[in-house]
């Protein structure tokens, strides 16, 4: 499919010459939700946002002029903002006005669990998460990253004190299609106000849908030290309370950027909209599972693991018996744990002692005299080093309760290690059961 639209042209056709600013703590509606939801998922939420004023829509007429731009050392470039401004679909424009956030750190819980927010929970997020694949065009790709990065929705955030943050739910991807790759990033969120007037800099269209909803769209640009990012936005206002952003733009963390935008607006406006699942109101299917569970390994080494073997390590998890565990979600699902080159998968399971959380990890680079979580070690005819390891875990949640924690861990001689564990409020699996699923054969990264 060509992707290839007028947004392209116009931005490749872009006055170069736009409004030129430090980095600073004022920030504009599109760039909050995205930086928002790059730093919540890890739980903080680091100051230093940036400034971001759009383009206008239409040519300057002769009589109107630039609003003035503040110079600076050029670090940061936008487009200038024009203002009066004819903008389709509104039949008033107000001008400029900038915005502002005091930059701070602070802690959030990550449960999907928020009296505050009674449309939200894992299942709903779990419904939203597979409108919004459902929505994206058929030829493109989410890459392959931890949960969190994959196009999941994740918890709403609420700072530890209680109060909210915006109460939105945000789910972001890498995507791929063809030669271009880019940032997805999605949030919504309930609200009871009206649709806020088109004001210059926000928007260069306001689509007025068949239901009743309202889409604003953008097509724009940003400079950071003479590189541009291409960007494309929409906010949508649905007939029922629902406000849903989409943010796509040019730039992969991995892969740079590929100099155009991987979808179009039409196709922007139509994955925000079009699909009910997506809505506040929508109620969740029954039986609908809780989003997968994000893990993360803490050893942070070992060489990245080809999607081959990726492949075919999942074809061999998804084949081993589980007497006695029943898994909210079936393993071979393994996923990059964000800090190196591991893979992992975390699942909620039923054990005859109880409810429990069931992890898989795996990855190279270790000793086989110091893999992780080694504990006490034995080492096994065939030179595989077993060790097993007890620990109490303590969530941060609130009035969250000590749990047993079990692991084990085989360590083989190429490096490569399997872990293994479980943990509960009760007893959770025994290390024989552990072990078992360790050590089964064609777990090995390397030397299969």
């Amino acid at each position: 499919m060509d992707v290839v639209d007028a947004g392209d042209r116009r931005a490749a056709e872009a006055d170069e010459a736009g409004r030129k600013v430090k980095p600073s703590r004022a920030v504009g509606d599109w760039v909050l939700v995205l930086i928002c939801v790059a730093v919540v998922a890890a739980g903080v939420l680091v100051g230093g946002l940036l400034h971001k004023t759009e383009r206008s829509t239409k040519p300057l007429p002769p009589e109107s002029a630039p609003a003035a731009p503040t110079h600076s050392d050029g670090a940061y470039v936008t487009p200038p903002v024009i203002y009066p401004v004819a903008i389709p679909g509104c039949d008033a424009v107000e001008p400029p006005r900038g915005g502002g956030l005091t930059s701070s750190l602070t802690t959030f819980t990550t449960s999907y669990d928020n009296p505050a927010y009674p449309w939200f929970s894992g299942a709903k997020a779990e419904a939203m998460t597979q409108a919004l694949r459902g929505a994206l065009p058929g030829d493109v790709e989410i890459g392959f990253a931890p949960v969190a990065e994959s196009l999941v929705f994740q918890p709403i955030p609420v700072e530890q004190n209680g109060m909210a943050f915006g109460g939105r739910t945000d789910a972001r991807a890498t995507v791929l299609r063809g030669d271009r790759t880019g940032s997805l990033s999605v949030s919504v969120w309930q609200s009871t106000g009206p649709v806020p007037p088109c004001v210059a800099g926000h928007l260069d269209e306001r689509r007025h849908l068949a239901d009743g909803g309202i889409a604003d769209v953008q097509d724009s640009w940003y400079e950071i030290d003479k590189v541009r990012t291409r960007t494309r936005s929409v906010r949508a206002y649905l007939p029922d309370g629902t406000v849903a952003d989409v943010h796509a733009d040019d730039v992969a963390a991995d892969r740079g950027h590929s100099g155009a935008v991987p979808l179009t607006i039409d196709e922007l406006v139509a994955m925000v909209t079009a699909p009910s699942g997506l809505r506040v109101t929508t109620p969740v299917p029954p039986s609908t599972p809780n989003p997968p569970e994000s893990c993360t390994v803490a050893t942070g080494s070992g060489k990245t693991i080809d999607r081959e073997t990726v492949t075919r390590l999942n074809t061999e998890l998804a084949r081993i018996p589980l007497d006695g565990l029943q898994l909210e979600r079936p393993l071979g699902d393994l996923r990059p744990s964000g800090t190196g080159g591991e893979l992992c998968q975390a699942v909620r399971a039923n054990t005859p002692q109880g409810r429990a959380h069931f992890a898989i990890a795996m990855g190279t680079g270790q000793s086989a005299d110091s893999g992780p979580g080694q504990g006490n070690t034995r080492r096994l005819p065939n030179g595989v080093i077993v060790g097993d390891q007890e620990v109490m875990a303590i969530d941060s949640a609130p009035q969250s309760r000590p749990e047993t924690a079990r692991t084990v861990t085989v360590t083989y001689a190429s490096g490569s290690w399997v872990r293994i564990s479980c943990s509960g409020e009760t007893a959770p699996m025994s290390y024989v059961q552990l072990e078992a699923i360790a050590l089964t054969p064609g777990l090995e990264v390397v030397g299969a």
